[in-house]
C-alpha cells in the first residue's frame, strides 16, 4: 500500500511524505503506483521551483517534500495534489492510504 501523509502547520499544508508500493500490478505495469509517481513528482518540482521546497528524502518508494515557507500559492499546489491523491483513493481504496497530521516540529513559516 502506499501510504500518503500531508503535513500541515498553522492552518497550511508545510509538504507531504508518500512511502510505499502499490501492489496492484507488477513493477513497470502498476497504473497506480505511476499516477502515484507523476502527481507526486510533478508536485515536488513546483514546489521545490516556485516556492523554495526542499526535498527532505528521495528514493526507490520514498519521496518527502518540506515548505520553509508557507504561501497561498504553495497551498493551492498542494490542496489540488492532495485533491487529486483523494480521486485515486476513492478508486484505489486498497491501494493507497491518505493521512492528514499536524506537524508542530517542522520549522516552517507562514507567509501572507
Amino acid at each position: 500500500m502506499i501510504k500518503i501523509v500531508f503535513y500541515t502547520f498553522k492552518g497550511g499544508y508545510s509538504g507531504f511524505k508518500i512511502n510505499g508500493h502499490s501492489n496492484f500490478d507488477v513493477k513497470g505495469k502498476d497504473i497506480v503506483c505511476a499516477a502515484i509517481s507523476a502527481l507526486s513528482q510533478h508536485t515536488a518540482k513546483m514546489l521545490v521551483k516556485h516556492c523554495g521546497a526542499r526535498i527532505v528524502a528521495r528514493q526507490e518508494g520514498l519521496l518527502e517534500v518540506a515548505l520553509n515557507n508557507i504561501d497561498n500559492f504553495s497551498n493551492v499546489v498542494l490542496s489540488e495534489f492532495k485533491e487529486s491523491i483523494e480521486d485515486l483513493q476513492s478508486q484505489y481504496p486498497r491501494n493507497i492510504s491518505l493521512e492528514v497530521k499536524e506537524d508542530a516540529n517542522r520549522h516552517t513559516v507562514v507567509c501572507s
